[in-house]
Formats: C-alpha cells, structure tokens, sequence
C-alpha cells in the first residue's frame, strides 16, 4: 500500500510485526516474479526502520508504478477547515494528467546505451543502495525504452518525491551487460567513482 500524501510505502516488519513507512530510495532491490501478468507482480527488498534488517515484499505493478502519481479512490485527508475525511486521489490525479501533457514525467534516469535521459518507473529499478555521499541514492534502472541497464547516482528526493528532478544526473556511461552477476557489477561501478554528469532536461 502506499500512502500519497507522505509518499511512503506501507510494510510489515516480520521482526517485530510493527508497521513501517518507507520512501521509494529505502528499496534495496525490485524483481519481476515470473509467471504474474494481470497485474505484474514484483519482488521488493527495503531496508527496515523497525529492526535495521532487510526483507521483502510484493508489490503490484500498480502500487510501484501508479499509486504515487494517481492514488486510488479510497485514500483521503483529513480537512482541517471542514473537520472532514475528503478525497485526494481527484486532484493528484489532475496535476499528473497536466504534468504529463506538458512532457514532465515522475522519473527521469539517464539512459547509457541511447546517451540520453529517459523517462522511467519505480519498476525498473533492479537494484539501489546508498552511496559514500549522504543523501545520495545508486540505482541499477533498466530502459522502459530499450532495456539497457545503465546506472545513476541521483538524490533521494528525485525517487521519492513524483516530478521532482535532479538538475544534474550523475551516470556510468555504459550500459551493465546483461546475465548473472549484476549485484557484483553494480556495486563495482557504484564504487569506482568513475561518474559523468549531464544537465536534466526535465528539471524545472
């Protein structure tokens, strides 16, 4: 479940059955289950507030990708003016639709097989982990165009807040090949500090 308004999550931790809030750049790894496709299902491991552990969850396509930009009919706030539970979903979905049609998207990552920085989801994501610099988020993003897996160093606010954009986009620029091994060679291009910036187009 995701809560639109403080852009959280919502888990269970198993170790101490509390729940926890926790923003998209607290996911550690994003994996599409085989066999789920009416609504794609993924794998998610997140780094847990309760208990300082890691543990995974399963999110819809749905909760990763559309939730945070157009929640669905049932979540409210409370009015403080009217003492009433009103509607959010209506107007979050309206500012999305004008975003959009103005050519900003919620996620933007730099693409290293086409050189350019693309839109993209929170299910593209393979894999993120923190970075020596506080505040920064390393992230593994595969192409919704063609695929590639290229990777970004980006703020935690450009994950997790929707149509927010880093300025600058730091990136490896070239692609991780892909097979087995990718955590390996994620972590070893995280830690090279071999990064190139680009200007983001899609920064206000």
């Amino acid at each position: 479940m995701y809560d639109a308004l403080r852009n959280r999550y919502r888990f269970t931790c198993p170790s101490t059955d509390g729940n926890v809030e926790r923003p998209l750049s607290a996911l550690r790894s994003i994996e599409r289950l085989a066999g789920a496709a009416s609504p794609p299902v993924y794998r998610v491991t997140y780094g847990c507030a309760a208990c300082a552990g890691e543990h995974a969850a399963l999110l819809t396509e749905r909760d990763l990708d559309v939730d945070p930009v157009a929640p669905r009919e049932s979540t409210t706030f409370r009015n403080l003016l009217t003492g009433r539970d009103e509607p959010v979903a209506p107007e979050l979905a309206d500012r999305t639709e004008r975003k959009l049609r103005r050519g900003v998207w919620p996620w933007t990552f730099y693409c290293a097989c086409e050189h350019d920085v693309r839109p993209g989801y929170p299910s593209r994501l393979a894999r993120l982990a923190p970075t020596r610099h506080p505040g920064l988020v390393g992230v593994a993003v595969r192409c919704a165009a063609c695929d590639g897996v290229s990777i970004n160093i980006v703020s935690e606010r450009h994950l997790d807040e929707p149509f927010y954009h880093d300025p600058t986009v730091r990136f490896v620029d070239r692609p991780l090949a892909p097979g087995a091994g990718l955590v390996e060679r994620f972590t070893h291009e995280l830690w090279s500090g071999a990064f190139d910036h680009e200007r983001n187009r899609f920064a206000a």
